[in-house]
Formats: structure tokens, sequence, C-alpha cells
């Protein structure tokens, strides 16, 4: 990005950390009274317009001219590619997310202050807070990423895979099971009940995929500002569901300001995405069998690292079964989810392990491939390089044969020569070529002076000779 667009960006995170240290100072110091009433209401206000002020930065506003000046030229063909349509999409669906849950925070502030339902869950606000959700899922599934081999992107999916087993697993023994055991009476709030949870974990797995787009410099700002945000979002939520869980939920504490800086977090990421657009465009996807066959795709470093992480996830869960085992005494859904799960997740780490085997095998013939390739090469240059040089002494030997004294001319290469004169002196001749015209240039004084000499025809003599010899 250039300086412009950075500054952009720049200004619009430090209005959002402004917005938030003024709603956190407002929850921690509650002036104007300590009505419980007026502080729940300025504060579904305060989390409603600071989830506006996201929305405004999702939107194309105050972005003209930033960086358009440097904007190579694009063929027509990569202005329709299917990657740049769907990089067009995502800012719009993240706008989308964030008005959705605009729309629900609404509707909660009417529910709660306005016409003060006894019941606020569920409520018509649940269906905008959990619509925001998909529209969150469809955005990142759209973002670009650098092609990667496929053996590769099977291995992550695989972690990513694992590590949505175990995240699941305990969120079914600690939040989703008991929320679907014990929640509501009603089956509507069962069903949303369960409904935040799962979007908890729509969420992660989001997370998962900016950690594989990580390694894409292209969308890097874009993916490091979405991922803090739904690491605040999946704290909130996931701090809301147990309250819930537990009904000590109330409007007006520190946990509300989790939900509106997670969601400008989103429009200040949908708003690093028009900038990356505008600044210089993205790469295309490279179609697969695009590269060349034979050769090793370089795989980025950041990788390995990403590689490791479903390991972390195997020592809490192994926990979490002993843990099971050792207190639940009596056998009960919750356990037997943690079974499963433990099960899954034993399995799919074996599977990816032998998906990492055949990866490592694999690339491991593909290098003795090349270096088999590399080394017949190498033995070819260096035949003919021998056979080159056994040539021009053959024809040494054969000029030495033919004269009766020493050697008068030799050859060093073709069209490099050196002719003795009747004084025993040795001139160097070298072969010029300039389209047809073909001149032997002699460093002797007769030949600077008249451009021509004995010793520049004799050279255009031997590389007749050596020139036939060649062939």
């Amino acid at each position: 990005m250039n300086g412009q667009s950075m500054r952009s960006l720049w200004k619009s995170g430090l209005l959002i950390l402004t917005l938030t240290g003024l709603f956190v100072i407002y929850l921690l110091f509650k002036p104007g009274g300590s009505s419980p009433t007026l502080v729940t209401f300025v504060d579904n206000i305060i989390q409603g317009l600071l989830e506006c002020v996201g929305l405004l930065l999702a939107l194309p506003l105050f972005l003209h001219g930033i960086g358009r000046t440097r904007q190579r030229n694009v063929s027509f063909a990569e202005r329709v590619a299917p990657a740049r349509i769907g990089q067009r999409w995502v800012p719009v669906l993240l706008g989308l997310a964030i008005l959705c849950y605009v729309i629900g925070q609404a509707i909660w502030t009417y529910n709660e202050n306005i016409v003060h339902l006894p019941v606020l869950f569920p409520s018509w606000a649940d269906a905008g807070f959990l619509g925001s959700y998909p529209f969150v899922l469809l955005a990142l599934l759209l973002l670009p990423a650098q092609p990667l081999p496929a053996s590769t992107r099977m291995r992550i999916a695989l972690g990513s895979l694992l590590i949505m087993v175990a995240v699941t697993t305990f969120s079914w023994y600690l939040i989703l099971g008991p929320t679907i055991l014990h929640g509501a009476d009603t089956v509507l709030g069962k069903v949303i009940g369960t409904a935040y949870p799962l979007a908890t974990l729509v969420l992660i797995f989001c997370l998962l995929l900016l950690v594989i787009h990580s390694h894409d410099y292209t969308i890097r700002p874009v993916a490091l500002i979405l991922g803090l945000a739904f690491m605040i979002i999946v704290l909130t939520d996931s701090i809301y569901d147990y309250q819930e869980l537990l009904n000590a939920y109330v409007t007006g504490t520190m946990l509300d300001v989790g939900w509106p800086l997670g969601y400008m977090l989103v429009g200040l990421g949908a708003r690093a995405m028009r900038v990356t657009r505008a600044s210089r465009p993205l790469p295309t996807r490279t179609p697969a069998g695009a590269a060349e066959e034979g050769t090793v795709q370089p795989v980025p470093t950041s990788l390995f690292w990403q590689s490791l992480l479903p390991f972390l996830f195997l020592p809490p869960i192994i926990v979490l079964l002993g843990y099971t085992i050792a207190f639940d005494k009596k056998l009960c859904p919750l356990q037997v989810g943690v079974f499963l799960g433990t099960a899954a997740f034993l399995g799919l780490l074996i599977l990816r392990q032998i998906f990492v085997i055949r990866e490592t095998i694999g690339r491991n013939n593909a290098l003795w491939e090349m270096y088999e390739r590399v080394t017949r090469a190498e033995l070819a240059r260096e035949r003919a390089e021998r056979i080159k040089v056994e040539r021009i002494l053959a024809l040494n030997d054969a000029l030495a044969a033919s004269q009766q004294d020493m050697p008068h001319a030799r050859i060093l290469a073709f069209g490099h020569y050196q002719i003795r004169d009747s004084k025993g002196i040795y001139y160097n001749v070298y072969h010029r070529e300039a389209g047809d015209h073909q001149t032997f240039e002699c460093e002797c004084p007769q030949y600077q002076q008249q451009a021509i000499c004995s010793h520049s025809l004799a050279a255009a003599a031997l590389h007749s000779v050596s020139g036939s010899t060649q062939g």
C-alpha cells in the first residue's frame, strides 16, 4: 500500500480506538445517574451507533484517488477473472453482515427499552444477530489466496478440520451440550440457543481460513484486521453464551464493548480490502496444472508453524477426556460427545499424518527427478566442452605435423588464433561477425594501419579449415 492508503486505515483505526475508549469510560462511570433503565438504554444506543460506524467504514466512502495513479494496465481477461469478481464482493458482504447486526441491535433496543418485553430471548433480534454470520463466512470464502499444491491444500484442510473437531468437543461439553440439554423450555428457544454456539464455531472456522490466507501478502492487512475482529467477537459470544446458560447476562456491563468493537474492526477490514484493491491490482488465481510439469512449487515457511496448530489441541482434549472419565461416574450425553470428539480427533490426526508422509515422499521423488535431470544436463555440457577441446588439440597437432620447424599458428578457441611471424612473435587474431560480414582482427601494427596483414589471412584460412572440421 502507498502512504495515502496507510494513512487512511490508520485514521480509521484511531477513530475506532477513540470511540471504544469513550464507551468503556461510560460503562465504568455511568454518568447522568445510576438508574438501570437509563444505563441500559444508553448502552444499547451506543452499541447501535458504534456498529453503524463499522457499517460506514465498510462503504466506499472517501476512497477516491487512493492509489489509482500507480495502477498498471490490466487486460480484459484479468478484469473479468472469477477471483477478481469474488474480491469485489468481499467488502459488500462484510457490510451486509454489519447491517444485519445493526438491525438486530435496533430490535433488541426496541424490545428492551421501548416496549419493555419481559422475555428478550428468543426474539426477532436474534434473526438479525444470527443473520450476520453467513455473510461473514461467504466473504471469507471469496478472499483470494495464492495457489498451493493439492497435497498441501488437503493437509491444511485436515488441520482445519482437526481444530474444528477439538473446539466443537470442548464447546459441546461446556456450552453447546448444556444449552441443548438444559436450555430454554420452548423448541424455538432451544434452536436459537444452540445456533449461537454454532455461529461461534463458524467464526472460529473463519479464523482458520484467515490463518490459511495469511501467507498471501496481498491480503495480509485484511486478514490481520479481520482475524483480530473475529477473535474479539468469538470471545464476547462465548462469554455471552455462558452467561445466558446461567441466566446471568444483563445489559450495561463491560461485555457489551466486545460486539461494537468487533464489528467496527470488521468494517475496517472491509475498508482495507477496498483500499488494497484501489492501491494495486490483485493477482488472479492461476488454473490448476498451470505450473510447469516436473517442477517443485515453493511452500511458504509460515505453513510449517500452521501445520503445528492441530497438535496444540491434543493435550487439552486428552485432559478433557481424562476429566470426564474421572469425575463423570454416570454415562451421559455430554460424556458420549467427548468420547466421540476425541475418537474423531485421533482418527483425523492419523489420516493427516498419512497425507504428510505421502506429500514428503512425493516431494523427495520430485527432487530426485530434478537432480537426475540437472545431472544429465551437466554431463552433456561437459561432454560437449570436452569434444570441443579435443578438436582444438587435434587441429593444433595437425598443424604441428604439417610444418618443418616450430608451429607458426595455434588455435586457442574457435574464433581465437595465434599466428607466429618470422621473428618468432605470436599475435592474437580474433574472428568477428557483423551480419553477413566477417573480419579477422589482428593486434599487429600492420593490421592497425592497413586493416589487413599476413596473420589475419592465415587466421582466415585456419578458421575455414577448423569450421569444416567442426561441422
